[in-house]
Protein backbone atom coordinates (compact mmCIF):
# COMPACT_ATOMS: atom_id res chain seq x y z
CA UNK A 1 0.00 0.00 0.00
CA UNK A 2 1.55 3.16 -1.11
CA UNK A 3 0.40 6.78 -0.04
CA UNK A 4 2.47 9.12 -2.67
CA UNK A 5 0.80 12.73 -0.97
CA UNK A 6 -0.61 13.91 2.25
CA UNK A 7 -3.88 16.11 2.40
CA UNK A 8 -1.10 19.46 2.88
CA UNK A 9 -4.59 21.55 3.88
CA UNK A 10 -5.41 19.39 6.52
CA UNK A 11 -1.79 19.48 7.80
CA UNK A 12 -2.35 22.94 7.95
CA UNK A 13 -5.77 22.31 10.11
CA UNK A 14 -4.13 20.36 12.62
CA UNK A 15 -1.48 23.23 12.87
CA UNK A 16 -4.04 25.89 13.26
CA UNK A 17 -2.97 27.98 10.46
CA UNK A 18 -5.01 29.24 7.32
CA UNK A 19 -3.86 29.00 3.97
CA UNK A 20 -2.83 33.06 4.44
CA UNK A 21 -1.17 32.50 7.12
CA UNK A 22 1.57 30.50 5.61
CA UNK A 23 5.04 31.77 5.41
CA UNK A 24 7.88 30.74 3.12
CA UNK A 25 9.89 29.35 6.31
CA UNK A 26 6.76 27.26 7.01
CA UNK A 27 6.01 26.00 3.72
CA UNK A 28 9.97 24.89 3.31
CA UNK A 29 9.46 23.23 6.68
CA UNK A 30 6.23 21.82 5.75
CA UNK A 31 7.61 20.12 2.02
CA UNK A 32 10.49 18.78 4.18
CA UNK A 33 8.41 17.06 6.63
CA UNK A 34 5.87 15.49 4.36
CA UNK A 35 8.40 14.22 2.01
CA UNK A 36 10.39 12.57 5.54
CA UNK A 37 7.33 11.24 6.71
CA UNK A 38 6.49 9.94 3.39
CA UNK A 39 10.10 8.13 3.17
CA UNK A 40 9.77 6.69 6.60
CA UNK A 41 5.73 5.30 7.37
CA UNK A 42 5.07 1.76 7.28
CA UNK A 43 1.62 1.75 6.60
CA UNK A 44 -0.11 -1.47 8.02
CA UNK A 45 -3.83 -2.26 8.75
CA UNK A 46 -5.95 -5.44 9.63
CA UNK A 47 -9.22 -6.20 9.65
CA UNK A 48 -11.80 -8.85 10.31
CA UNK A 49 -15.92 -9.14 10.07
CA UNK A 50 -17.92 -10.09 12.82
CA UNK A 51 -21.86 -11.06 13.50
CA UNK A 52 -23.22 -8.82 16.31
CA UNK A 53 -25.68 -9.53 19.62
CA UNK A 54 -27.74 -7.00 21.05
CA UNK A 55 -28.30 -6.96 24.49
CA UNK A 56 -30.34 -4.12 26.70
CA UNK A 57 -27.07 -2.38 27.33
CA UNK A 58 -24.58 -3.42 25.55
CA UNK A 59 -23.49 -4.84 22.14
CA UNK A 60 -21.55 -8.57 21.82
CA UNK A 61 -19.05 -9.35 19.15
CA UNK A 62 -20.15 -12.91 18.51
CA UNK A 63 -17.70 -15.39 19.33
CA UNK A 64 -15.66 -13.18 20.93
CA UNK A 65 -14.94 -11.67 24.27
CA UNK A 66 -15.29 -7.98 22.93
CA UNK A 67 -18.57 -5.91 24.64
CA UNK A 68 -19.32 -2.65 22.95
CA UNK A 69 -20.83 -0.49 25.91
CA UNK A 70 -22.78 2.45 25.85
CA UNK A 71 -25.79 4.04 24.15
CA UNK A 72 -23.91 6.10 21.62
CA UNK A 73 -22.47 3.30 20.05
CA UNK A 74 -25.56 1.48 20.20
CA UNK A 75 -27.18 4.18 18.09
CA UNK A 76 -24.13 4.14 15.90
CA UNK A 77 -24.90 0.57 14.76
CA UNK A 78 -28.52 0.46 15.29
CA UNK A 79 -29.53 -0.61 11.71
CA UNK A 80 -26.39 -3.24 11.83
CA UNK A 81 -25.85 -6.90 12.02
CA UNK A 82 -22.53 -7.12 11.16
CA UNK A 83 -19.36 -5.05 11.87
CA UNK A 84 -16.09 -4.60 10.81
CA UNK A 85 -13.09 -4.44 13.48
CA UNK A 86 -10.21 -2.11 12.48
CA UNK A 87 -6.92 -1.61 12.79
CA UNK A 88 -4.44 0.56 11.46
CA UNK A 89 -0.56 2.25 11.70
CA UNK A 90 1.80 4.13 10.41
CA UNK A 91 4.88 2.02 11.78
CA UNK A 92 7.39 2.77 15.01
CA UNK A 93 10.31 4.76 12.50
CA UNK A 94 7.41 7.85 12.26
CA UNK A 95 6.92 7.95 15.89
CA UNK A 96 10.88 7.64 16.61
CA UNK A 97 11.82 10.63 14.29
CA UNK A 98 8.79 12.66 15.90
CA UNK A 99 10.42 12.22 19.58
CA UNK A 100 13.66 12.67 18.12
CA UNK A 101 12.82 16.18 16.90
CA UNK A 102 10.79 17.02 19.65
CA UNK A 103 13.86 17.36 21.64
CA UNK A 104 16.62 18.33 18.54
CA UNK A 105 14.27 20.77 16.39
CA UNK A 106 11.11 21.50 17.98
CA UNK A 107 9.55 22.54 15.14
CA UNK A 108 10.38 19.64 12.61
CA UNK A 109 9.10 17.99 15.62
CA UNK A 110 5.53 19.48 15.84
CA UNK A 111 5.01 19.57 12.12
CA UNK A 112 6.39 16.03 11.75
CA UNK A 113 3.64 15.25 14.45
CA UNK A 114 0.67 16.74 12.13
CA UNK A 115 2.18 15.14 9.45
CA UNK A 116 1.78 11.62 11.06
CA UNK A 117 -1.80 12.44 11.95
CA UNK A 118 -2.93 12.50 8.37
CA UNK A 119 -0.53 9.67 7.66
CA UNK A 120 -2.64 7.58 9.79
CA UNK A 121 -5.77 8.93 8.07
CA UNK A 122 -5.09 8.69 4.77
CA UNK A 123 -4.18 5.08 5.52
CA UNK A 124 -7.01 4.43 7.31
CA UNK A 125 -9.23 5.80 4.68
CA UNK A 126 -7.37 3.47 2.34
CA UNK A 127 -8.41 0.42 4.05
CA UNK A 128 -11.99 1.87 4.50
CA UNK A 129 -12.37 1.94 0.73
CA UNK A 130 -11.27 -1.72 0.77
CA UNK A 131 -13.95 -2.43 3.60
CA UNK A 132 -17.01 -0.25 1.38
CA UNK A 133 -16.36 -1.98 -2.30
CA UNK A 134 -16.71 -5.62 -0.04
CA UNK A 135 -19.75 -4.41 1.00
CA UNK A 136 -21.03 -2.54 -1.65
CA UNK A 137 -20.69 -6.18 -3.60
CA UNK A 138 -23.00 -7.54 -1.35
CA UNK A 139 -25.59 -4.38 -1.64
CA UNK A 140 -24.53 -2.79 2.18
CA UNK A 141 -22.97 -0.13 3.23
CA UNK A 142 -20.66 1.33 6.29
CA UNK A 143 -21.09 3.66 9.01
CA UNK A 144 -18.52 5.72 9.54
CA UNK A 145 -15.49 4.60 11.96
CA UNK A 146 -16.19 4.74 15.50
CA UNK A 147 -13.33 4.28 18.00
CA UNK A 148 -12.78 3.50 21.62
CA UNK A 149 -12.89 6.47 23.95
CA UNK A 150 -15.73 8.25 21.29
CA UNK A 151 -18.85 9.68 23.46
CA UNK A 152 -19.78 7.02 25.82
CA UNK A 153 -17.47 4.15 24.36
CA UNK A 154 -15.06 3.53 27.36
CA UNK A 155 -11.70 3.73 25.66
CA UNK A 156 -10.86 0.67 28.38
CA UNK A 157 -13.02 -1.37 25.03
CA UNK A 158 -9.19 -0.61 23.04
CA UNK A 159 -7.80 -3.52 25.26
CA UNK A 160 -9.84 -6.37 24.38
CA UNK A 161 -10.33 -5.13 20.29
CA UNK A 162 -6.45 -5.30 20.24
CA UNK A 163 -6.49 -8.73 21.59
CA UNK A 164 -9.27 -9.88 19.20
CA UNK A 165 -7.62 -7.98 16.11
CA UNK A 166 -3.93 -9.38 17.50
CA UNK A 167 -2.46 -6.36 16.52
CA UNK A 168 0.61 -7.25 18.04
CA UNK A 169 1.48 -9.90 16.07
CA UNK A 170 -0.56 -8.75 13.04
CA UNK A 171 0.46 -4.93 12.40
CA UNK A 172 3.12 -4.22 15.38
CA UNK A 173 0.57 -2.57 17.55
CA UNK A 174 0.32 -2.99 21.39
CA UNK A 175 -1.38 -1.01 24.56
CA UNK A 176 0.06 0.99 27.35
CA UNK A 177 -0.90 0.49 30.87
CA UNK A 178 -3.56 3.26 29.96
CA UNK A 179 -4.74 2.63 26.65
CA UNK A 180 -2.97 4.31 24.55
CA UNK A 181 -1.46 2.53 21.29
CA UNK A 182 2.18 2.05 20.55
CA UNK A 183 3.18 3.20 17.58
CA UNK A 184 1.37 6.75 18.51
CA UNK A 185 -0.01 7.25 15.14
CA UNK A 186 -1.87 4.18 15.30
CA UNK A 187 -6.06 3.77 15.33
CA UNK A 188 -8.70 1.33 15.65
CA UNK A 189 -12.02 1.37 14.70
CA UNK A 190 -15.23 -0.24 14.29
CA UNK A 191 -17.60 -0.07 11.29
CA UNK A 192 -21.22 -1.09 10.86
CA UNK A 193 -22.21 -3.13 7.77
CA UNK A 194 -25.82 -1.87 7.24
CA UNK A 195 -28.52 -2.57 4.34
CA UNK A 196 -29.50 1.24 4.59
CA UNK A 197 -27.05 4.08 3.65
CA UNK A 198 -25.36 5.75 5.99
CA UNK A 199 -26.48 9.43 6.65
CA UNK A 200 -23.67 11.94 6.25
CA UNK A 201 -25.22 14.70 8.11
CA UNK A 202 -24.18 12.19 11.36
CA UNK A 203 -20.23 12.40 12.35
CA UNK A 204 -17.97 11.75 15.23
CA UNK A 205 -18.23 15.47 16.46
CA UNK A 206 -21.87 14.58 17.66
CA UNK A 207 -20.00 11.51 20.37
CA UNK A 208 -16.65 13.03 20.90
CA UNK A 209 -15.58 14.21 24.41
CA UNK A 210 -14.10 17.16 23.31
CA UNK A 211 -16.66 19.08 21.76
CA UNK A 212 -17.90 21.64 24.08
CA UNK A 213 -13.66 22.76 24.10
CA UNK A 214 -13.15 21.72 20.18
CA UNK A 215 -10.52 23.96 18.67
CA UNK A 216 -11.40 22.77 15.01
CA UNK A 217 -14.71 23.62 16.17
CA UNK A 218 -14.22 26.88 17.11
CA UNK A 219 -12.40 27.50 13.52
CA UNK A 220 -15.96 26.32 11.85
CA UNK A 221 -14.06 23.36 10.70
CA UNK A 222 -13.42 19.31 12.24
CA UNK A 223 -10.75 17.20 12.96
Amino acid sequence: MMIEKLNRAEILRYLGYRDSGVTEPIERLLSRCEKETLEIIQPKYIYRRFEIERCPEEIRVSGTPLVLEGKDIQEHLKNCREIFLLGVTAGMELDKRIRRYMVTEPDAGVVMDSCGIQAVEQIADLAEKELEQAAAAEGCHLTWRFSPGYGDLPLETQRELVRVLDTHRKIGVSLTESCLMVPGKSVTAILGISDTKRDHRENKCDFCNHRERCTFRKRGTRC
